[in-house]
């Protein structure tokens, strides 16, 4: 396959920039160890089983987040297996747009 020279030149420059973006994003959404975290489901069995799944490993429900997902406070060690097996998404709050200035 030919790569035009200049787009070969700049390559690797292309990718450490995406690479860098999508690591920035990661840590963006990454949710806290404790804390305000947004669920979100993604199955159907996730939307069904959210709140129950997150009671039972021990969060609090603080609000309902946009559409179908959830605004809790836990620990990301008891909830991130738990909830990603039910087909459920664990991200920052502040990710999902449910922070405020405090």
């Amino acid at each position: 396959m030919m790569i035009p020279a200049r787009l070969g030149r700049n390559a690797p420059i292309i990718i450490q920039c995406g690479l860098g973006l999508f690591g920035l994003l990661f840590l963006y959404a990454m949710p806290p160890a404790s804390g305000r975290m947004a669920l979100v489901p993604v199955t159907s069995h996730g939307r069904a089983m959210l709140a129950s799944v997150a009671i039972a490993h021990g969060a609090r429900l603080v609000s309902a987040g946009p559409g179908q997902s959830l605004l809790v406070e836990g620990e990301r060690s008891r909830l991130m297996q738990p909830l990603m097996l039910a087909g459920v998404l664990v991200l920052s709050a502040r990710a999902g747009g449910c922070g405020g200035i405090a």
